[in-house]
């Protein structure tokens, strides 16, 4: 076996000075492999696949370098077959002295009035060529005689080293998918397979990849109870009719204008409700929707599900107040809302508006990784005026887009987490009615934060000081006096060391104490913090989880999928497989997370009992699915066909199987594929 021709750090290979946007790309593959490969390399990985960055971080992953294509399993030149265990230095940096001056906070150690335990405190603290008892150094499987689960700095590397590999397993799971599926390969499932079971969800498959964005939108909505209720409602208006005329004009359903758009999002969900196949080609009414496409991997998936879905809340809504003859105030989608102070009469008024998306900036940082704290920080005073963003009118369904544009990238020094959002969220503290009173509650919560800050800054000065570990350094100096120390049978001496290691073991009693004390304010802060909105006046107003639309990192049909609630239970959706997941699942999905990718477009819908909304589909769609159903079946292997009882059966109207031509039933949705 034979080594690499060039080492992993490219030392001989001088590349041309990259570009601005290869620069930015060679940035963002090294915050994937966590700075574990040099700039150089990088920038070869991406110049060999062609600029293509997916493609150059599965390549660094499979340990390409850039040069040549790495033959697998094996070693730099540097270590030969023999030589692959060698160790090449030590690999755990030794501690730094601290300064004399301890920071504001730190118990003193060295003030004591007995000489002996000034100097012996002041030896733990010291760097020593030998050190005996417990080790203070992290595990090092190159180093260690003996197991050691000490940490070396405030960062624990124990947890950095789960941090990373939590890190690679991501990434795997989110390169694995590539594997499984092709990118962008539409395959038709055998027909024995196409068989609805029970009330398994029905999925809505595009031919083309870059449709799969706008097909999850759509089929997410018919599992909002309240947008499935009002779409079942819809019928075109009729055309206009010559009251000269014997006979009234037949009515066929619309082909064009927003009315053409309803229709088709109403033909859907009957499909989606009705049809006993697993799987419907949506082709025919993303057509009619305009679909917005998803262009490939340089384009964030959350920007084309936001004007896709802006698109689609207008046409519905403008189809209620027009056709369904809907009050005014009917919001389905857009919620109304503005300043805090646009509600007095004198106000501006005309600055009010409506909006059906709320844009989410994800930080990632710790007081701002969840949905409700990112929304607190969106409506934070304006200026000096005191004002707010509020809600002025609220909507029956809210969706949210999380952006990660200003996510700082994941590293040694910044673990990355799942983004928090709950199963259900009260939008009283965001309405204009309760403007006052949240505010007050929000300026509750950042002194509750800042309080929780400051305690734990206290405690980090009473634990580490110039980066060594108090704790660790008095358990260290107990041992040597108590089992390293020699008395040679001196009374007098053996006496003396026991006084110090008793002595040593009241400080550390001491500061584990204050410690404990510090731990439980930090407990009691944390949870007063996160229950500031928990009040009556505040809970009145409740919006449940309905979707959940999740991007992995990748580009392809494969790697956008979607979470829908339908009746209590959770299904996860990806292109035609559908699993029914816990909702667990569904809140901490870590796919994503080390890619900048993740869960990006949210659904809430008020809360309501989903049997109050049962919707009323039009009689001559429901007949035309039913006919539908009729075909599928008779196409079946007789094994297959014979085993199936037809919950259609019977049809709604008695001419529904009596139809030969289903054109003549407005080209229903083509349910063959």
């Amino acid at each position: 076996m034979t080594g690499l021709s060039e080492p992993f750090q490219a030392t001989s290979y001088n590349p041309s000075p990259p570009t601005a946007k290869e620069q930015a790309d060679v940035e963002l593959l090294l915050a994937v492999m966590d700075s574990n490969v040099d700039p150089d390399v990088a920038l070869a990985v991406l110049r060999r696949n062609w600029g293509d960055v997916d493609k150059a971080a599965t390549a660094l992953l499979e340990g390409d370098t850039g040069v040549a294509p790495p033959p697998y399993g094996t070693f730099p030149p540097s270590l030969g077959q023999d030589d692959r265990n060698t160790i090449v230095g030590p690999r755990t940096p030794p501690p730094s002295k601290p300064e004399r001056d301890s920071p504001p906070g730190v118990i003193d150690l060295t003030g004591d009035d007995d000489k002996d335990l000034s100097q012996a405190l002041k030896a733990s603290l010291e760097d020593h060529g030998t050190t005996f008892g417990p080790s203070n150094r992290a595990p090092d499987p190159n180093w260690a005689m003996v197991s050691s689960n000490a940490a070396i700095g405030p960062a624990n590397e124990q947890a950095a080293d789960v941090h990373n590999d939590d890190m690679r397993r991501a990434i795997e799971a989110s390169l694995s998918m590539t594997n499984e599926m092709t990118i962008d390969t539409y395959d038709e499932l055998p027909l024995e397979q196409r068989v609805r079971q029970g009330d398994c969800p029905v999925t809505l498959r595009p031919t083309q990849a870059s449709r799969v964005c706008a097909a999850l939108i759509t089929h997410g909505l018919f599992f909002v109870p309240q947008v499935r209720y009002w779409i079942s409602l819809y019928r075109p208006l009729p055309p206009q009719i010559d009251e000269s005329e014997d006979e009234p004009i037949e009515i066929l359903p619309p082909q064009e204008g927003i009315a053409y758009v309803v229709w088709s999002l109403v033909e859907t969900f009957v499909n989606m409700d009705l049809a006993r196949t697993t799987e419907l080609n949506v082709d025919r009414a993303l057509d009619a929707f305009d679909a917005t496409l998803w262009s490939g991997a340089g384009e964030q998936p959350g920007d084309v599900a936001y004007h896709f879905y802006n698109k689609l809340a207008w046409a519905v809504e403008t189809a209620m107040l027009e056709d369904l003859d809907r009050d005014k105030d009917t919001r389905l989608f857009h919620f109304r809302y503005g300043l805090s102070d646009t509600d007095a009469p004198t106000g501006p008024l005309d600055k009010r508006s409506d909006m059906s998306v709320v844009k989410v900036a994800v930080r990632g940082t710790p007081d701002a990784n969840d949905l409700l704290s990112c929304l607190s920080l969106e409506l934070s005073p304006i200026g000096d005026t005191g004002h707010h963003q509020v809600i002025f009118q609220p909507s029956e369904v809210v969706a949210f887009q999380l952006v990660r544009d200003g996510m700082l990238p994941s590293g040694s020094n910044h673990e990355r987490r799942t983004f928090a959002f709950p199963n259900h969220v009260y939008l009283d503290q965001f309405l204009q009615e309760n403007a006052k009173l949240a505010s007050d509650k929000r300026r509750l919560q950042r002194e509750l934060y800042a309080q929780v800050d400051e305690l734990k800054e206290r405690r980090r000065h009473l634990n580490w000081n110039e980066g060594r570990n108090v704790l660790n350094d008095l358990r260290s100096s107990i041992h040597y006096y108590e089992n390293i120390a020699e008395h040679n049978d001196d009374e007098t001496r053996k006496a003396h060391l026991q006084d110090m290691a008793t002595k040593l073991q009241a400080i550390l009693v001491r500061v584990e104490r204050e410690i404990r004390i510090l731990d439980d304010q930090i407990a009691k802060a944390q949870i007063s913090a996160a229950s500031v909105y928990d009040c009556p006046e505040l809970q009145k107003h409740r919006y449940d989880l309905r979707v959940v639309l999740v991007h992995d990192g990748l580009y392809g049909r494969s790697h956008l999928y979607s979470y829908v609630k339908q009746r209590d239970k959770w299904w996860k959706i990806v292109d035609y497989s559908t699993l029914e997941v816990s909702e667990e699942t569904v809140l901490h999905d870590p796919i994503g997370l080390h890619l900048n990718a993740g869960p990006f477009f949210l659904i809430y819908s008020r809360a309501i009992p989903e049997e109050s909304l049962r919707p009323d589909w039009p009689e001559n769609v429901k007949n035309s699915v039913k006919h539908n159903n009729a075909l599928f079946f008779s196409s079946l292997p007789p094994e297959v066909a014979n085993d199936i009882e037809d919950p259609n059966s019977p049809p709604t109207s008695p001419m529904a199987y009596a139809v030969e031509d289903p054109e003549l039933e407005g080209e229903p949705m083509d349910l063959s594929n």
